[in-house]
């Protein structure tokens, strides 16, 4: 039985025995391939004339089917539900036939990417009928290796129109972002990259030169140790602060040559020398030149407005934040540089179909339509500024979002260019809290930089191993 009392089909139940013990059986509840008869051969007995007598005859002829059921198709996300049920589904009943879209809201728990991914598998395993599902690049490949999403390679070398459109609209890094060994598991429909926001007002009357595209971490330095005055006092001001979570620390690698993971994300990078220096540079920030505060309880929306804090690194999302609080004294740039190429991070949300889609014909209609430019503009005028698609990015609706602010917000596409993917491999859902446990220990002072890089590279690379086994 399910949740709600319905009984659950033999396939049903192995499809969620299948989920929650890793997949290994999950070829039963694959969704059978939905066909379409455009017309079937019937016969019907007529009445002739055959040399001069009335004879009867049965004769094989061709009749269009009667109308077919309607289907439905569920789709469980995050975001914004009124448009999905404003926008999307009269869509949907609009420019299709026979399907009946229904959306709800996967919970969040008090996670991020890694709970919401426990989430979907969670429910699915619990019998839920979910056809379509949202998820970032966090944890597409978990919920690809749990046999939860399924390629879409076939139905976009089948749709060739919607093919060439994404191709020609949407940035080759956000679709390589939601691909996994080589297969496109979902289309972009959102995505995220860090820039630096900067108090240019703070800077000037401080004197600190503004910081330049190619500024280095001792630049950075330098400024920070200016503009931070910090005594312990209801008036202190921190120059930067961040956070430690992937998205927080992984641009800090990224621009000194380095990473968390190596081998595509199959194996620590703990022990390279460059993520010590990296995360000894960072905690100077905190425990040497308090110049930033520990990221635990720390409410950097609240400082960055009140002007007690310079620097923060953020995404798009944060702009609403700024316009809504009243704040516009600021301006973005890239991160400062230390080794190798010039690196932004980004994560991408998108949709894909689920491998126990009831039907995955009619769900590939859906897909397309979250996707199409008329609901993505609904949704970015209400809920996230910064969607996949280049013709929403590139207009006014974006780029004057931060108005009356100076922020030049064609930075975070022209960062696409160099932006690579933030490390999010099957077990993102553990590797993460490992990871950030750690790195806590270093912000707190409680062990030094040396001994957390040599006990999470242990802890990390014992995770990564089991997903050889």
């Amino acid at each position: 039985m399910s949740e709600n009392g319905k009984k659950l089909s033999r396939r049903q139940f192995m499809c969620g025995l299948a989920v929650a013990s890793g997949g290994a059986i999950l070829a039963a509840c694959q969704a059978e391939p939905q066909v379409i008869t455009e017309e079937v051969l019937v016969k019907e007995t007529v009445v002739v004339e055959k040399e001069g007598e009335t004879v009867i005859e049965e004769r094989v002829v061709t009749a269009t089917p009667p109308p077919a059921e309607p289907v439905e198709v569920h789709y469980t996300a995050d975001g914004a539900i009124e448009v999905m049920e404003g926008v999307l589904m009269p869509l949907v009943e609009e420019r299709t036939e026979g399907i009946i879209l229904t959306v709800d809201l996967n919970p969040w728990g008090s996670g991020g990417w890694d709970t919401y991914a426990d989430n979907v598998i969670t429910r699915i395993a619990g019998g839920e009928g979910i056809d379509i599902v949202y998820i970032a690049i966090e944890g597409v490949a978990l919920l690809t290796e749990k046999n939860i999403l399924t390629p879409l390679d076939p139905f976009l070398e089948v749709d060739v129109a919607f093919k060439d459109d994404i191709d020609e609209d949407i940035h080759p890094t956000l679709m390589r972002s939601l691909q996994w060994k080589g297969q496109q598991m979902e289309i972009p429909t959102a995505w995220n990259n860090m820039v630096m926001h900067y108090n240019h007002t703070l800077f000037e009357e401080l004197g600190v030169a503004e910081p330049s595209e190619d500024w280095s971490w001792d630049d950075f330095l330098a400024a920070s140790l200016t503009i931070a005055d910090v005594k312990g006092s209801e008036d202190d001001r921190y120059a930067f602060s961040f956070w430690d979570s992937q998205f927080g620390i992984t641009p800090w690698y990224f621009n000194n040559d380095t990473s968390a993971f190596k081998n595509n994300w199959e194996d620590s990078n703990m022990d390279d020398p460059k993520v010590a220096e990296t995360l000894q540079f960072m905690a100077d920030l905190i425990l040497k030149h308090n110049v930033s505060p520990n990221p635990a309880g720390w409410d950097e929306n609240g400082q960055f407005f009140s002007r007690h804090l310079a620097m923060r690194g953020c995404g798009a999302w944060c702009i609403p934040g700024c316009t809504n609080n009243g704040f516009f004294d600021y301006k973005l740039q890239y991160y400062p540089h230390n080794a190798g190429p010039l690196k932004t991070v980004v994560g991408v949300g998108g949709d894909g179909i689920a491998t126990m889609a009831r039907h995955p014909d009619a769900s590939w209609e859906v897909l397309k339509l979250i996707n199409s430019p008329e609901y993505l503009r609904a949704y970015q005028e209400s809920y996230q500024p910064l969607l996949a698609r280049r013709s929403l990015v590139s207009g006014p609706e974006f780029l004057d979002l931060a108005l009356p602010a100076p922020a030049d917000m064609s930075i975070y596409y022209a960062s696409l260019d160099y932006a690579d993917l933030v490390p999010s491999p099957p077990n993102f859902n553990v590797i993460d809290p490992t990871l950030q446990r750690w790195y806590a220990q270093i912000w707190n002072g409680d062990i030094s930089v040396d001994e957390a890089v040599a006990g999470a590279h242990k802890d990390l690379q014992a995770e990564m191993d089991k997903l050889k086994e």
